[in-house]
């Protein structure tokens, strides 16, 4: 998929892992060592201007034979720059190569004369053959001659999602943990990942659906002790909330539980808890959490209050019912 002769990439899907080993693969087929720095720039929708990007890739690079520029979350951009991006693609310049990130392919729906222009790179869902596969693949590269059964794969994967970073960093830690044994098995992904962030995600809302102050408390502490940062922590529950928020209304437009799982990914593993939240949770007490959240991750961005303290309060107010 990826050569040094197309000049124009759009990538699409959510496996943002993929998606960067992609660009890691285009980068050195385009660019030696002494032009990376010089020749290679990512510009993220959320702040780049079209103007800057238009001026960076119609300069002649410094030493390479393109300038490498990658477009991440082309959804932030407004209609009248996406126009603007989208016709930079069918027509980049000489000395320009541009790769096009994008979450979802309404881009291509939109502008179907792109498939046209561009090589299009689709980074989706994956299977469980294709997960177990990347879980291989990873694996291979961090640890020689250690393998995982495929049962081990598909607990990771529920444990985990489809967020292959996140995979790679477990899958570190669980080569470490099985020592000289040369396969992974279900039990130690259990035993390594099972209190990860997806667990918690549901024994913190679980506490707080129940008002168990000091169980919140004591799964807080454990996060923290393991290294999770305090606004990672706050980042999980708003994660946790939006998918109850999601599921609250898939449930009240009359979808069924399985597509809702399946809309939400939900795992096998955490559906019977999922729905069982989601069915005592309505959409204005969901809310009312995820306003709670964003103050604090408000308070802990701008410093207002010591960010242990400034959780502290968060979950007193989510355990209480408090604003």
């Amino acid at each position: 998929m990826v050569n040094s002769r197309p000049t124009a990439f759009l990538f699409v899907g959510n496996d943002n892992y993929s998606k960067d080993e992609a660009i890691k693969k285009l980068k050195l087929s385009l660019l030696d060592s002494s032009s990376r720095e010089l020749d290679y720039k990512v510009f993220n929708g959320s702040d780049a201007k079209v103007r800057d990007i238009l001026d960076y890739v119609s300069t002649i690079p410094f030493l390479a034979s393109k300038r490498l520029a990658v477009i991440k979350n082309f959804e932030k951009f407004s209609p009248e720059d996406s126009t603007s991006l989208v016709k930079l693609l069918k027509e980049p310049p000489k000395f320009a190569c541009l790769v096009l990130d994008a979450e979802d392919d309404s881009v291509v729906k939109k502008y179907p004369e792109l498939s046209s222009y561009v090589t299009i790179g689709r980074f989706g869902e994956l299977t469980d053959s294709q997960f177990q596969l990347r879980a291989k693949e990873i694996l291979s590269s961090i640890s020689d001659g250690k393998k995982i059964s495929p049962e081990a794969a598909r607990a990771l994967k529920e444990l985990c999602g489809e967020d292959l970073g996140s995979v790679s960093q477990e899958l570190q830690k669980l080569s470490s943990f099985v020592g000289g044994r040369d396969q992974i098995e279900t039990r130690d992904v259990d035993e390594v990942t099972g209190k990860n962030l997806n667990a918690s995600a549901f024994d913190l809302t679980d506490a707080m659906e129940i008002m168990d102050l000091k169980k919140a408390l004591s799964i807080i502490s454990e996060l923290i002790l393991s290294g999770k940062k305090h606004y990672e922590i706050v980042g999980l529950l708003c994660w946790q909330m939006k998918r109850l928020f999601r599921g609250r209304v898939l449930l009240e437009k009359g979808i069924p539980d399985p597509q809702i799982a399946s809309i939400l990914k939900i795992g096998r593993r955490y559906h019977d808890r999922f729905f069982r939240q989601l069915k005592r949770s309505g959409l204005a007490g969901i809310e009312a959490k995820m306003e709670v959240l964003l103050e604090t991750d408000l308070d802990i961005k701008r410093a207002k209050y010591d960010p242990a303290l400034a959780l502290e309060f968060a979950v007193i107010k989510l355990c209480l019912g408090l604003r």
